[in-house]
C-alpha cells in the first residue's frame, strides 16, 4: 500500500511526520528543503496528490508564541515571568505555577491543593502531580485523572490541562460543583525533558530523550506506545529513529513507569482517565491498539458525548469521537489503553485538541484560552455526568 511505502520515511533526516500515514486519509508532513524535492518525486511515484499548505514554517512559528524565538536564541530567558495563558510558557514556568498553588492552598483552605514528585525524567526534572480537593462531602470522594504533555510538540495539551487546572482551584463558581462531587489529580507535563528540548532545539520533537541502542544516536521513546496493556503492537515502531519507536520494553521510560504507579496507586478511587493531546479536534475512546471495540463502548461512548456536546455548544468547535482506528489510525501501547485495560478504569479517554491541521503543532497562542474554555467545559460536562452513573 502507498501509505506502507510513504512510512518508510518516518524517521528520515528532513522528515517530521505531523499525522501518520494510512490508507484513504490525509497525512501532514514537515520536510526540510534539502529533502524537499526527493520527497515530492516519492510522493508522485507513489501515485499520491499533495498540496503545499505553508512554504516558511518559521512564519506560523512567530505567530504561534511571539517569544519563542527570543528563548530559542536565548536558552536561559523565560517565555514569561508568571504563568499566564497570553503565551506558551516554559517547563520551569509551570512548575513554579504548580508550586504556588500548593503554596497558597493549603489545609485551612476551602480548595486544597497539594503537590506531590511522582518520579524523574530521564533528565532528573520533576514529575509533579496535584491533588485538587476541598472539604465537602465524604473524605474518601471518587477522583478523576489528568494529564497532559505526553508529546513534547504538543504544546496545547500543558497549556490546557493548566487552564484547567486554574479554573479549577481559582474559578469557584465554575469548580465548586465539581470539587463537591470529585477530587482530581492533574499530571500538567509528563514528558518534561522533551517539552523543553522542543524550546531550546527542535520545536517538533515528539519523544521523551532517553539514550537509544541506536547506532545513528537516535534518542527518545514515544511515550504514548510505552504503556504496557497491549504493547509492542500495530502503529508503533521497533525502529529507534522513528517518531512512534514504543522503547526496547513496556514502562522503559521513567515518565510512563512513574505516572502509572501514581494511578496505580489510586486505581480504586479513580473513576475516570483524561488525557490530552493535539491535534485533530478528536474525543477517542478505547481501543486504540485494535479495531475491536470493548464491550461497554456504548456506556464510554454515551458519556462522551455529553463532553463533545458541551465543548461544541461553548464556541462552535466541531470534534468526532470514536476509536483512534475509526478516525485516524491503529496505536498499540497508548495511555488512554492502559487506563482501561490495565488499570481497569472504566471511563478513559484522549482529547485530540485544536485545530484539524491549518497550523497543526504551531497553533497560535491566541487559540490557548478558548482551547481552554471550551475543553474545561466539555470536561464539566464529562464529570457532571459521570457523577449520576456512579
Amino acid at each position: 500500500m502507498a501509505s506502507d511505502l510513504l512510512s518508510i520515511l518516518d524517521g528520515k533526516q528532513g522528515i517530521n511526520f505531523w499525522t501518520f500515514p494510512h490508507e484513504n486519509r490525509e497525512t501532514d508532513i514537515l520536510i526540510s528543503p534539502e529533502v524537499y524535492k526527493n520527497t515530492q518525486n516519492l510522493i508522485l511515484k507513489l501515485g499520491l496528490d499533495f498540496e503545499e499548505l505553508h512554504d516558511d514554517i518559521d512564519v506560523l512559528l512567530q505567530a504561534e508564541n511571539p517569544q519563542y524565538h527570543n528563548c530559542v536564541k536565548n536558552t536561559s530567558r523565560q517565555a514569561s515571568a508568571e504563568m499566564n495563558w497570553r503565551n506558551y510558557q516554559r517547563y520551569s514556568v509551570i512548575l513554579r505555577f504548580c508550586q504556588t498553588l500548593a503554596q497558597q492552598n493549603g489545609p485551612n483552605k476551602k480548595v486544597q491543593v497539594k503537590l506531590e514528585t511522582i518520579g524523574k525524567t530521564t533528565e532528573k526534572r520533576d514529575i509533579v502531580l496535584l491533588k485538587i480537593s476541598n472539604n465537602a462531602g465524604s473524605s474518601s470522594k471518587p477522583a478523576i485523572w489528568i494529564d497532559g504533555g505526553m508529546h513534547a510538540r504538543e504544546w496545547i495539551s500543558p497549556a490546557t490541562v493548566t487552564y484547567i487546572l486554574n479554573t479549577l482551584v481559582n474559578d469557584q463558581s465554575e469548580s465548586e460543583e465539581l470539587l463537591n462531587a470529585f477530587d482530581w489529580y492533574v499530571v500538567p507535563v509528563i514528558n518534561a525533558d522533551g517539552y523543553e528540548y522542543t524550546w531550546t532545539a527542535n520545536r517538533f520533537w515528539r519523544k521523551t530523550r532517553s539514550r537509544t541502542n541506536s547506532p545513528l544516536g537516535c534518542r527518545g521513546v514515544d511515550p504514548n506506545r510505552n504503556w504496557g496493556f497491549q504493547w509492542g503492537g500495530e502503529g508503533s515502531s521497533s525502529d529507534p529513529c522513528s517518531d512512534t519507536y514504543r522503547g526496547p520494553k513496556a514502562f522503559s521510560e521513567p515518565e510512563t513507569q512513574a505516572v502509572s504507579q501514581a494511578i496505580l496507586a489510586r486505581k480504586n478511587q479513580i473513576k475516570m482517565y483524561l488525557t490530552f493531546h493535539s491535534y485533530s479536534q478528536l474525543l477517542l475512546v478505547p481501543w486504540g491498539y485494535s479495531r475491536q471495540k470493548p464491550r461497554d463502548y456504548d456506556d464510554l461512548l454515551s458519556l462522551g458525548m455529553k463532553g463533545k456536546q458541551a465543548l461544541e455548544a461553548t464556541s462552535g468547535t466541531e470534534y468526532k469521537i470514536g476509536t483512534a482506528p475509526d478516525l485516524i489510525y491503529v496505536a498499540a501501547g497508548g495511555s488512554d489503553d492502559w487506563a482501561k485495560g490495565g488499570a481497569e478504569i472504566k471511563y478513559s479517554y484522549t482529547f485530540e485538541l485544536r485545530d484539524t491541521g491549518k497550523t497543526g503543532f504551531a497553533l497560535p497562542s491566541n487559540q490557548i484560552i478558548p482551547t481552554g474554555r471550551e475543553t474545561f467545559n466539555a470536561v464539566k460536562a464529562l464529570a457532571l455526568n459521570l457523577k449520576g452513573l456512579l
